[in-house]
């Protein structure tokens, strides 16, 4: 009889492991490919369609001049972001280890517990990561293929290349010069000097005083996105987080930006393997996190204020001039490359207008805008760009817009590529009056150190 006692005991503590196991809470599986600012730019060239981006009517066509505008490739984090990565994020995961309350699986307590920050010091803060060379030279070979004629040998005197002073743009100049033409014409390829401290033309921004005073350092700016970051969205995100890790204390909002930026950077590193940090996201919680990065962007680098924009007519006045030039015969470059940073592209799409929305964006009206335009995960991605194409076509001549190597309308033209005539047309108003210091209210005498970074982390 105490044998089958015993039999008995053993046989319930085996059904007790055995619904221990069934009842943990497997974490997502599935690869979430957008991240606002931090995507990498593999998870845009997935979605690329090559057959979409033929220029209408090519065979009577003739490419003319490209000018593009890039953002730098993947980079390192911030030295904040450094510093949390490689001690706060350790700090938590090994909390989340020693729980006895977690509900995650052993397979994914063991993929946390493999985990190991990259090795990261505080003197590569902000500098281009190897997948960021990567990223470069990859869209240097598309570019090529896409514009051969223009492209594909290496004089001096038919390219224009420049970027910003700081490392990550310079290498991603450099890596980009590689895809087109090779490692071994790339070392001769000639750069302008970086302008310093800040190029009015590749941060415009930087020089704006009312822009620094009215958007960056106003926190009225960022009122949609506090606003949301106390909404009930993100306050169930970080219970069901805090649930699931079997932690005693809710994670603040600055453990959830913590966790957050963990995951955004080394999905950004390594795009095609899935980091642990960011399967304890739910594809919900990650769109809800996605949306509270663009309401930040939306209203300081975009659509929401108009002081963000406006001197964004630079870039366009540099495009026209030199397409104008190329009209008139004038000796042009084939190809003008410039290599800057997020808020000179999110500026510059917001001045060209291609992804307006019909609303703001705001705290309230997430569940409404799952299908917006201005969404940062499509449009300033690590390694985003803008080019603009000056094409010649039966003696008439049309200027072609990419985003991300995608052909996009320009709001006002009829056609996928508008006549250049028509496109000088669209906005003639703002470039009459594009006069940087008019707009910025630049007054000689005030506070010239008002600069601030473009990314908090």
């Amino acid at each position: 009889m105490p044998r089958f006692v015993d039999f008995l005991l053993v046989i319930a503590h085996l059904a007790v492991a055995v619904s221990d196991l069934n009842s943990c809470q497997p974490v997502s599986k599935h690869f979430y490919k957008k991240y606002s600012t931090k995507t990498p730019y593999q998870y845009i060239v997935d979605e690329l369609d090559e057959k979409e981006n033929i220029q209408p009517n090519s065979e009577d066509c003739q490419d003319v001049q490209v000018w593009s505008i890039v953002r730098h490739g993947t980079r390192y984090p911030s030295k904040e972001a450094i510093r949390f990565i490689t001690k706060d994020v350790v700090e938590i995961r090994d909390r989340i280890l020693n729980s006895s309350n977690s509900l995650m699986c052993k397979e994914d307590l063991d993929n946390l517990l493999s985990w190991k920050p990259e090795q990261l010091n505080l003197d590569q803060s902000k500098d281009l990561h190897v997948e960021g060379e990567d990223e470069l030279i990859y869209m240097g070979e598309r570019m090529v293929s896409r514009f051969p004629n223009l492209l594909a040998e290496y004089q001096p005197q038919h390219f224009l290349f420049r970027a910003t002073g700081t490392q990550r743009a310079e290498l991603s100049g450099r890596s980009f010069a590689v895809g087109l033409f090779s490692r071994m014409i790339a070392h001769k390829v000639k750069f302008e000097d970086p302008i310093q401290p800040h190029d009015p033309l590749l941060r415009f921004y930087k020089l704006c005083k009312k822009w620094l005073k009215e958007v960056k350092k106003n926190n009225s700016s960022r009122i949609e996105f506090d606003l949301f970051s106390e909404s009930s969205h993100i306050q169930e995100i970080r219970k069901n987080l805090t649930a699931l890790l079997g932690l005693e204390q809710t994670l603040t909002i600055s453990d959830l930006d913590k966790i957050y930026v963990s995951c955004n950077f080394d999905q950004a590193w390594k795009p095609r393997k899935l980091s642990p940090w960011c399967t304890l996201f739910s594809d919900k919680a990650l769109e809800i996190m996605e949306y509270r990065e663009d309401l930040e962007y939306y209203w300081i680098d975009g659509p929401g204020n108009e002081i963000s924009s406006s001197p964004a007519c630079v870039l366009l006045k540099d495009v026209l001039n030199n397409f104008q030039n190329s009209t008139l015969g004038v000796p042009e470059e084939r190809g003008i490359f410039y290599f800057t940073h997020s808020g000179t592209l999110l500026k510059f799409l917001a001045f060209l207008g291609t992804h307006q929305d019909t609303q703001h964006l705001t705290s309230l009206n997430f569940n409404t805008l799952k299908n917006r335009k201005w969404r940062t995960s499509r449009i300033g991605a690590f390694a985003s760009n803008i080019s603009l194409v000056l094409r010649q076509c039966n003696g008439w001549f049309s200027v072609c817009v990419y985003v991300n190597e995608k052909i996009e309308r320009i709001p006002g033209c009829s056609e996928t590529c508008c006549s250049l005539e028509k496109f000088i047309k669209l906005f003639k108003t703002r470039l009459d009056k594009c006069d940087l210091d008019e707009i910025c209210e630049n007054k000689i005498g005030e506070d010239d150190n008002m600069s601030a970074p473009d990314d908090r982390f």
